[in-house]
């Protein structure tokens, strides 16, 4: 039977996104997917209650999605060591997505930035522009760095450091503050290039 266009529209209003709309490329199911993905998806639907966009859309090719999980993953686990908090982790995502334009990226991270911080307005205001929102000394050097880290990264140096040191930061905290803003301009940059659609739970 041929589809319509009002179909994806009914299916999209159902809370379901069709495959060909999750990227430009298509995008999978979790019976797409190998057995070790699909305990990904399936985790990931016990996490949200819904596999994210983002899963099903790398998930067209699996090993770049195992070989971005196998970064995400432990960056974002807070059962492991880190010298940032998961706030200042998902502000700093959120300063490098805004940065490159990414609307996924901007979309995905604000919610998580609002559940973070428990503030759903001012995690808008920063994921809409940064530059306008006042931030505590600590914070402002985070996202003076991570804007650094994404527009000119070369030019990062002793006084940037100084700064971070000078509101609490080890140099392995620094180190790990500029690896979170790296990894999100990688993210950013694939999901921008593979047209990744924002899920329509990130609007409610």
């Amino acid at each position: 039977m041929t589809a319509t266009l009002s179909e994806p529209a009914a299916a999209t209003t159902a809370g379901i996104t069709p495959k060909h709309l999750v990227t430009r490329l298509g995008g999978v199911d979790r019976e797409d997917v190998s057995p070790r993905l699909q305990r990904q998806f399936d985790a990931a639907e016990k996490s949200y209650g819904r596999v994210p966009n983002w899963l099903r859309g790398y998930a067209v090719n699996e090993a770049t999605l195992e070989r971005l999980l196998a970064i995400y993953g432990p960056l974002w686990d807070d059962s492991a060591d880190h010298h940032l908090t998961i706030q200042e982790r998902e502000l700093i995502s959120v300063v490098v997505a805004h940065e490159n334009h990414c609307g996924y990226c901007v979309a995905n991270h604000r919610h998580g930035l609002a559940e973070a911080i428990g503030d759903k307005e001012r995690a808008a205001r920063i994921a809409d522009d940064h530059h306008l929102v006042e931030f505590t000394e600590r914070d402002q050097a985070l996202v003076d760095l991570a804007a650094k880290v994404t527009n000119e990264a070369h030019l990062v140096g002793e006084a940037d450091y100084e700064k971070l040191r000078r509101v609490g930061l080890t140099n392995a905290g620094i180190v790990e503050a500029i690896e979170v803003a790296a990894f999100f301009s990688y993210a950013n940059r694939l999901t921008q290039a593979i047209g990744l659609q924002p899920d329509s739970t990130l609007f409610a």
